[in-house]
């Protein structure tokens, strides 16, 4: 895409220069100026357009790279991230871990968010969400049965549930809590397998608030739910 060379951006000459580039680009991206996928000028041309040493237009798209809003291909040039991308959470995932939060205070978000989503993806559940369903909790019955990790197939359940609400707000921000609780999760299992058995038991909540969804009973599905985290909480404080 050719871009107007008084148009998108502004020549930048106070400040930190490379902060100002990214503020730019990041607006224009925000804004919707700049679409998902799109290719960006190459460096000398954002040089030029901004009046800054390419070393400094490369830091500016280094700091848009880390969060999350482009993607340097090497060889190809710098894209804005698709909306496939910027569903994976990679920035707040990553400021969630860099920030040390607990397994247990994750449990605690999840209890505030969870029973809300549950009734809110009962209300929205689409015929085409069913089969993802019924594909994760007999993915994760047969995981259970044979004694095979199960946790990160129970937690896409949760995953699955968000998305049935067909709100993209709360599937994207979802997605990225549970991507850091999976993780969370899996290193527990493996250091006290015998403290956190829990995944015959989350089956069984799984199929249930699966029969609410198909029954319309969203107080049903907003009560097991809160019941099915709660019992969670219960089996991290035996490991804290």
């Amino acid at each position: 895409m050719s871009y107007p060379s008084n148009g998108l951006f502004n020549s930048v000459r106070t400040g930190k220069v490379s902060e100002l580039i990214a503020q730019q680009i990041k607006s224009a991206i925000l804004s919707g100026v700049m679409k998902p996928g799109e290719r960006l000028p190459s460096e000398r041309e954002l040089g030029e357009r901004f009046e800054a040493s390419r070393n400094s237009v490369r830091e500016a798209l280094k700091i848009l790279e880390v969060t999350g809003l482009l993607v340097i291909k090497r060889g190809s040039g710098v894209f804005v991230a698709d909306a496939s991308l910027l569903a994976d959470g990679e920035p707040l995932s990553a400021l969630l871990k860099m920030s040390k939060v607990s397994i247990y205070e994750l449990t605690q978000a999840r209890i505030i968010l969870e029973p809300p989503i549950a009734r809110l993806a009962c209300d929205n559940i689409t015929e085409a969400d069913f089969p993802k369903l019924e594909e994760n909790i007999r993915e994760t019955s047969d995981a259970v049965k044979t004694g095979s990790e199960a946790s990160a197939a129970n937690m896409r359940f949760h995953v699955l549930v968000a998305e049935a609400t067909h709100n993209p707000a709360i599937a994207l921000t979802m997605n990225t809590l549970f991507e850091v609780v999976s993780e969370a999760s899996i290193q527990i299992v493996r250091n006290a397998p015998m403290a956190f058995a829990g995944s015959g038991k989350a089956v069984k909540y799984h199929k249930k608030i699966l029969k609410a969804f198909r029954d319309k009973d969203s107080q049903k599905a907003y009560s097991l739910m809160l019941e099915h985290i709660l019992e969670i909480q219960e089996a991290l404080m035996k490991v804290k």
